[in-house]
């Protein structure tokens, strides 16, 4: 998945960033909530940020998790008065805000601008809804399997033993991804070692049968190509 500003040519980063404002945010604090006036958007220049919808009491779903070179607010911005998730930096980040006037006014003079926001807004909403699809439609246990595939596409390096993820994997970010208990993550993936699914040293998972993760998806049959966090 290309990130938003990788789409755009020096000129036209240039003239976007131009009408921009740079701060900071640090780790743990929000930069909006879900319900708040959507007059923003941002874009990425270090750090991470978790964009995450509450659908029930004290039960949260990671939608996006945005990070360099990417932006966030867009759903707000573009398709409505307020923001429909909720923003907070998961890392300390270097922010550009650009208030929905100029993106706006920047789109309708510059076709070409206009056309690299829709497809990547297009791309998102199709990754969005097959995440979301796997959260929801095929159990815990599916879930669980979507975040690791995830975590393999974006971090995975293939060895002798299967799928070696590079990135640390904490099974309390997995939980708050998908909206269940550490404990119900914790014991998926310990059955899953016990069936020699995955193996792990500490936080450091390594994938020995992906067709099993795989299959508990369907993602054989599925057409979305850009399955990342």
């Amino acid at each position: 998945m290309v990130a938003i500003l990788q789409r755009f040519d020096p000129y036209e980063r240039e003239k976007i960033l131009s009408k921009t404002k740079l701060f900071i945010v640090d780790k743990g604090q929000f930069v909006y909530r879900e319900g708040d006036s959507a007059n923003h958007l941002y874009f990425i220049h270090s750090g991470e940020v978790r964009l995450y919808k509450t659908v029930d009491e004290n039960k949260d779903i990671t939608v996006f998790l945005r990070r360099q070179q990417n932006a966030f607010g867009e759903i707000g911005v573009f398709a409505g008065k307020k923001y429909s998730n909720t923003a907070i930096a998961t890392k300390r980040c270097k922010l550009s805000v650009i208030q929905k006037k100029d993106i706006l006014q920047l789109m309708k003079e510059d076709g070409m601008i206009g056309i690299k926001f829709t497809k990547w807004i297009a791309e998102e909403l199709e990754m969005s809804k097959a995440k979301i699809r796997d959260y929801l439609a095929f159990g815990t246990e599916g879930a669980i399997a979507s975040v690791f595939i995830r975590y393999s596409n974006m971090y995975g390096v293939v060895s002798s033993e299967g799928i070696s993820i590079m990135e640390a994997i904490k099974l309390n970010d997995v939980s708050k991804h998908i909206g269940v208990s550490r404990e119900t993550v914790s014991r998926i993936v310990n059955k899953w070692k016990e069936k020699g699914i995955i193996s792990n040293s500490n936080k450091n998972y390594i994938i020995k049968d992906v067709e099993y993760l795989n299959n508990l998806l369907g993602c054989y049959s599925c057409s979305v190509k850009n399955c990342i966090l």
